[in-house]
């Protein structure tokens, strides 16, 4: 018997069953992870298990930035040129009560209050209609950066007051100047995403309806003792199963529940 010949034989036929056994392997482990990718829930199977409903939401969104801005410090310049009661800083802060209170043009509304904001407010165009609470007799305008606002930021708020007369008596007023963009633009999560996420976290309750998403930004980081980088978010709406309304928060850039200090500025819808 020619053994070197049987050897490679032996060989040959050995690296043929390895050859064999292996694509087996792989064929036996691609299926199971097509059975595997089949047996995972999509976010809207997920969602659709608890009920949480949505209308449209936004597509394409474009990439965006970090921006960063620095606190205005306030002079006597910023006031419009009327008889002033008071008028006082603190620290980044205005403060301003009329001496005669300001008519405006029609009863208090969104429409109104925001023609007034805009021709007698210092930077009024850099505001945004918020909330209004008849009750209270008040109106919380928020700063807008680069078009989108500035959600439930002491830094970037405007509070006005008016009375039965329809006349405004003062107002309270931050603001951000200098804003800029970084220069890398990052990818926005899709909104979506950005509601499985209340959903992992159990932010989110079974029948809820989102009524919409919408970018903005909120504060991230302080980089200096004025200066401060906000971040692109999500803001959810949404009606919850006893016709309540509540919004959440999500960072747009890498994931995760933003959290929110707006208790003493949320009004009343």
């Amino acid at each position: 018997m020619d053994w070197s010949k049987t050897k490679s034989i032996f060989i040959i036929v050995f690296a043929i069953l390895n050859i064999f056994l292996y694509s087996l392997y792989l064929e036996r482990y691609n299926a199971g992870q097509r059975l595997e990718e089949l047996t995972i829930p999509s976010i809207d199977e997920k969602l659709e298990l608890e009920n949480i409903t949505y209308d449209e939401l936004p597509e394409n969104v474009e990439n965006q930035a970090y921006l960063t801005g620095k606190k205005k410090l306030f002079v006597a310049n910023d006031v419009p040129g009327v008889d002033l009661q008071m008028n006082t800083t603190n620290e980044n802060a205005l403060i301003v009560t009329f001496d005669e209170p300001l008519p405006l043009s029609g009863d208090p509304s969104e429409e109104v209050l925001t023609e007034f904001v805009e021709e007698t407010i210092y930077a009024g165009n850099d505001y945004v209609f918020w909330k209004m609470d008849e009750e209270e007799q008040e109106a919380v305008f928020f700063q807008e950066l680069n078009g989108k606002p500035l959600f439930y930021s002491d830094n970037g708020l405007l509070t006005l007051h008016f009375n039965k007369d329809a006349k405004v008596t003062h107002y309270e007023q931050t603001l951000f100047e200098n804003v800029e963009e970084a220069e890398l633009q990052k990818k926005v999560i899709p909104p979506l995403q950005a509601i499985h996420t209340l959903y992992q976290r159990q932010v989110l309750k079974p029948d809820t309806h989102i009524d919409s998403a919408a970018l903005g930004y909120t504060e991230y980081v302080t980089v200096s003792e004025n200066t401060v980088m906000f971040l692109p978010t999500w803001r959810i709406r949404a009606t919850l199963s006893d016709g309540s309304k509540d919004e959440y928060f999500v960072n747009a850039i890498k994931d995760g529940v933003v959290e929110v200090k707006k208790d003493e500025i949320e009004l009343e819808e």
